[in-house]
């Protein structure tokens, strides 16, 4: 499948909406307790064109060769300060990776992962962090293909 890649203006942050809505329903549906998806057009497409807006945010789409938005991807640089027992260091966090239903399986988020990291060591930062739930298989996976690995495990439980 032919596509590109390309980064997303915060004032186009509608484009993303219907993406953003499929990644909430998945998770709600895990976990409805902590995911909402009640929200409005106009509540989410304000919500995503404030933090596309903020320093250090980036959006990218993967279009299919008609436009359509097939799959994005959102980053941060994310800025650690030096603390006793740490370095300082500058991340990349990805914050969002999702693909179209019908586009899943064909490589897309992992193209998106490769082009979040080029633009990540084109702005001299090395290392890229990502989180996603347990039951997130298809994260997992597409994530160690993309080369990301298990560093830190977050564990959680009710009191």
């Amino acid at each position: 499948m032919t596509m590109t890649i390309r980064q997303v203006p915060a004032h186009e942050a509608m484009r993303l909406l219907p993406l953003l809505r499929q990644g909430q329903a998945f998770h709600a549906a895990a976990l409805p307790d902590v995911f909402r998806t009640d929200q409005g057009d106009a509540e989410l497409g304000a919500y995503l064109e404030e933090w596309l807006a903020g320093d250090g945010v980036v959006a990218l789409a993967a279009l299919s060769e008609a436009g359509a938005v097939i799959g994005c991807a959102v980053f941060e640089i994310e800025e650690v300060a030096e603390r006793p027992l740490l370095r300082a260091r500058r991340n990349g966090l990805l914050k969002h990776i999702v693909v179209d239903a019908d586009h899943r399986g064909a490589g897309i988020g992992t193209r998106l992962v490769a082009e979040v990291k080029a633009r990540l060591r084109a702005d001299g930062i090395g290392r890229v962090r990502a989180h996603h739930y347990g039951f997130n298989a298809a994260s997992a996976a597409m994530l160690r293909r993309a080369g990301l690995v298990p560093h830190v495990v977050t564990v959680e439980g009710d009191t």
